[in-house]
């Protein structure tokens, strides 16, 4: 029983230790979603099967919200033509027909600062049933969004 126990957290930490924080443009992971429980917890009150579930559930959710690179370019590009063509709440949408992705990009505002103009930007990502909203502030300096 603690062998296994002992498997699935080395399991856990080489996880863990091997994810990615390199955030670009657009980010490769829909982060911040729900956790089902706390493995940690589980163990700590006697019950090393939810713990496994836990650990099993998250790691699995961990690896179906990555976007691959045409979901990326998909939305930066999307983000581009918001910020470069479009008036305040209009919808850019983008879709990736081989799998289960989408999103949308809405400029929300659009304001002058002594440097240029900056926009707020509301982003908005599906993929395998998980969803991530977020907002963002961006201004143009020569010519170039400075995100």
């Amino acid at each position: 029983m603690v062998k296994k126990i002992f498997f699935l957290l080395i399991i856990n930490f080489v996880i863990v230790g091997c994810a990615s924080q390199n955030h670009t443009k657009t980010e490769t992971k829909i982060l911040d979603y729900e956790s089902v429980g706390n493995p940690i917890s589980a163990l700590s009150v006697g019950s090393p099967s939810a713990a496994a579930l836990f650990l099993f559930v998250d790691i699995s959710n961990a690896l179906k919200f990555n976007l691959n690179q045409k979901e990326i370019d998909l939305h930066t590009n999307a983000i581009h033509v918001a910020l470069n063509n479009t008036r305040n709440g209009e919808i850019v949408s983008w879709h990736n027909g081989e799998r289960l992705s989408s999103g949308d990009v809405r400029v929300v505002s659009t304001y002058y600062k002594k440097t240029g103009y900056c926009r707020i930007f509301q982003s908005y990502i599906k993929l395998n049933g998980a969803e991530k909203h977020t907002t963002k502030n961006v201004c143009r300096v020569n010519n170039v969004w400075q995100f």
